[in-house]
């Protein structure tokens, strides 16, 4: 067996959770003068992800700069592990550590159960308990089962949905301490190789191709047909040195294919919910367009994004001034019910959700 096979035989052990044949393997291929400097690096970057000291993690991610100079993620990745070192004469907290090392734990491919088109994949996307999957998958649900193992089953909120790109955000009552490494757009390559997991164990291997339409920009054409994909989606798709490349997805290309959304862009719409959330920390996601809701907390009855009837909690009562605030009043003829001039939705008047005459109330 080559070098270069090898490598990838670790790298699958370490995925797979089998970290002493990854270890013997990787030890022997860093001193391997078959292998270049790229990939006599790579093996020098899953070394250190072997280990929990934070010292071991540096020395090697050293080695693997030395090997591989001009390699931004190694030099962000060593910058932050320096940075998080404690300063002298600080000793960090024995506790905590023991703590992340436990959630260091947790497998990257996630089982999603219980959303609207079947099982599903997903994978942590930051140092939080964010879950990312396809919003295909996760259709109208409100909550679904999170499945980390045959024993660890978690309860999961839908806290967002992106509709147009296929995804959606899973919350968990679970922390871990670092998310997997994600390549930036620019790096992926055109005929580059990657592997798509699924929970379970499922594995499929393909190659990109070029997209040639204004989507390229979020998305990513594979060689997967979706007949072959193992669930409904939001498997990780990871390069040859374990990089987190994007989710595939069902929607396809004109040559019948499926698309993956880039991390990047997962990434991004993450820190756009996490923003939203600071602004609006008791919003709800609507499950009819993903987007966030408010009119609950005022007593109101529709989306205030897409119109679309939300479930009413009869704990907060009618507070006519913020609904008038959150849908906009207008200038059209008032409600025949309650006298609300917030507008129609379907017919429905965006206030009290009783159906209203057509042309009785303006449509906002």
């Amino acid at each position: 067996m080559s070098a270069q096979n090898e490598l990838r035989q670790a790298i699958e052990l370490m995925q797979d959770g089998q970290a002493a044949p990854a270890v013997d393997l990787l030890n022997r291929l860093v001193e391997c003068a078959e292998l270049d400097g790229k990939g006599r690096a790579a093996a020098y970057v899953w070394l250190a992800e072997s280990g929990e000291d934070r010292a071991f993690k540096i020395r090697c991610l050293e080695r693997a700069l030395e090997q591989d100079p001009d390699n931004r993620q190694i030099q962000q990745g060593l910058q932050q592990l320096m940075a998080a070192r404690p300063p002298p004469g600080q000793l960090p907290a024995l506790g905590a550590d023991r703590q992340r090392a436990a959630l260091d734990e947790a497998p990257p491919v996630i089982g999603i159960v219980g959303g609207l088109n079947g099982p599903a994949s997903g994978v942590f996307v930051d140092d939080g308990s964010l879950i990312a999957t396809t919003s295909y998958a996760i259709g109208s649900a409100e909550r679904v089962t999170v499945t980390l193992d045959t024993e660890r089953h978690l309860a999961g909120q839908v806290v967002r949905r992106f509709p147009p790109y296929d995804l959606a955000l899973v919350d968990v009552p679970l922390r871990i301490a670092r998310g997997p490494t994600a390549v930036p757009a620019s790096m992926i390559a055109e005929n580059s190789a990657f592997i798509a997991l699924g929970y379970g164990g499922a594995r499929l291997r393909g190659a990109f191709a070029q997209l040639n339409s204004v989507r390229a920009r979020h998305w990513l054409r594979t060689t997967i047909p979706p007949v072959q994909m193992p669930d409904a989606g939001g498997n990780p798709l990871f390069d040859e040195n374990g990089q987190l490349l994007g989710l595939l997805t069902r929607n396809v290309d004109g040559a019948g294919n499926a698309l993956a959304l880039k991390i990047s862009q997962v990434l991004a719409l993450t820190s756009q919910w996490r923003r939203d959330r600071r602004l609006m920390p008791d919003a709800r996601c609507c499950v009819t367009c993903g987007a966030l809701t408010r009119s609950w907390q005022f007593g109101g009855c529709h989306c205030e994004t897409c119109g679309a009837a939300q479930r009413i909690d009869s704990d907060f009562p009618r507070q006519a001034d913020k609904l008038a605030a959150l849908y906009g009043e207008d200038d059209g003829p008032p409600c025949t019910h309650c006298g609300a001039r917030v507008g129609a939705y379907e017919n429905r008047c965006l206030r009290c959700g009783r159906s209203v005459a057509r042309g009785s109330v303006a449509r906002n």
